[in-house]
Protein backbone atom coordinates (compact mmCIF):
# COMPACT_ATOMS: atom_id res chain seq x y z
CA UNK A 1 0.00 0.00 0.00
CA UNK A 2 1.13 3.42 -0.55
CA UNK A 3 0.74 7.11 -0.34
CA UNK A 4 -2.09 6.72 -3.17
CA UNK A 5 -3.70 4.59 -1.00
CA UNK A 6 -3.82 5.86 2.27
CA UNK A 7 -4.59 9.38 0.68
CA UNK A 8 -7.57 7.69 -0.80
CA UNK A 9 -8.42 5.92 2.68
CA UNK A 10 -8.47 9.52 4.38
CA UNK A 11 -10.54 11.19 2.11
CA UNK A 12 -12.99 8.31 2.99
CA UNK A 13 -12.96 8.79 6.43
CA UNK A 14 -12.78 12.50 6.01
CA UNK A 15 -16.21 11.74 3.74
CA UNK A 16 -18.27 10.01 6.49
CA UNK A 17 -17.00 12.70 9.07
CA UNK A 18 -18.57 15.48 6.77
CA UNK A 19 -21.46 13.13 6.25
CA UNK A 20 -22.33 12.21 10.14
CA UNK A 21 -21.85 16.03 10.86
CA UNK A 22 -24.74 16.91 8.76
CA UNK A 23 -26.77 14.17 9.79
CA UNK A 24 -26.16 15.26 13.27
CA UNK A 25 -25.96 19.64 12.25
CA UNK A 26 -29.50 18.55 10.51
CA UNK A 27 -31.33 16.71 13.49
CA UNK A 28 -29.93 19.26 16.29
CA UNK A 29 -31.70 21.83 13.98
CA UNK A 30 -34.66 19.96 13.27
CA UNK A 31 -35.31 19.03 17.00
CA UNK A 32 -34.12 22.41 19.00
CA UNK A 33 -35.48 24.89 16.43
CA UNK A 34 -31.85 25.75 15.48
CA UNK A 35 -28.24 24.55 15.80
CA UNK A 36 -26.53 25.58 19.37
CA UNK A 37 -22.38 26.99 19.21
CA UNK A 38 -21.62 23.63 21.04
CA UNK A 39 -22.78 21.66 17.96
CA UNK A 40 -20.46 23.72 15.90
CA UNK A 41 -17.50 23.28 18.17
CA UNK A 42 -18.16 19.54 17.74
CA UNK A 43 -18.14 19.93 14.25
CA UNK A 44 -15.38 22.31 13.70
CA UNK A 45 -12.88 20.54 16.56
CA UNK A 46 -13.55 17.05 14.63
CA UNK A 47 -12.07 18.15 11.33
CA UNK A 48 -9.25 20.24 12.84
CA UNK A 49 -8.45 16.78 14.93
CA UNK A 50 -8.91 14.94 11.46
CA UNK A 51 -6.65 17.44 9.82
CA UNK A 52 -3.81 16.59 12.42
CA UNK A 53 -3.95 13.08 12.25
CA UNK A 54 -3.86 13.00 8.33
CA UNK A 55 -0.40 15.35 8.51
CA UNK A 56 0.70 13.20 11.36
CA UNK A 57 0.57 10.11 8.81
CA UNK A 58 2.57 11.90 6.30
CA UNK A 59 5.00 13.03 8.30
CA UNK A 60 7.07 10.01 8.04
CA UNK A 61 7.12 7.61 4.56
CA UNK A 62 7.50 4.57 7.00
CA UNK A 63 3.85 2.52 6.21
CA UNK A 64 4.17 1.20 9.81
CA UNK A 65 3.68 4.61 10.98
CA UNK A 66 0.76 5.60 8.47
CA UNK A 67 -1.19 2.25 9.25
CA UNK A 68 -1.06 2.97 13.19
CA UNK A 69 -2.12 6.77 13.49
CA UNK A 70 -4.91 5.92 10.48
CA UNK A 71 -5.87 3.25 13.09
CA UNK A 72 -5.65 5.62 16.04
CA UNK A 73 -7.03 8.09 14.00
CA UNK A 74 -10.36 6.02 13.22
CA UNK A 75 -10.82 5.09 17.01
CA UNK A 76 -10.76 8.25 18.07
CA UNK A 77 -12.81 9.89 15.69
CA UNK A 78 -15.59 7.35 16.40
CA UNK A 79 -15.38 8.25 19.99
CA UNK A 80 -15.25 11.33 19.65
CA UNK A 81 -17.99 11.78 17.47
CA UNK A 82 -20.58 9.45 19.43
CA UNK A 83 -20.22 11.49 22.68
CA UNK A 84 -17.04 12.80 23.61
CA UNK A 85 -17.19 15.31 21.65
CA UNK A 86 -20.11 16.67 23.17
CA UNK A 87 -18.55 16.33 26.42
CA UNK A 88 -15.59 18.22 25.87
CA UNK A 89 -17.83 20.81 24.22
CA UNK A 90 -20.33 21.07 27.17
CA UNK A 91 -17.04 21.10 29.71
CA UNK A 92 -15.96 24.13 27.79
CA UNK A 93 -19.21 26.31 27.27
Amino acid sequence: MGKKAFHIYNIIVLLLLLSFNALALFGAGMSEGGVLPEYWIVVWASLIIWGLFYFTQFRSDNKVWRISWFGLMVVFLFFWETGLGSTVSRMIS
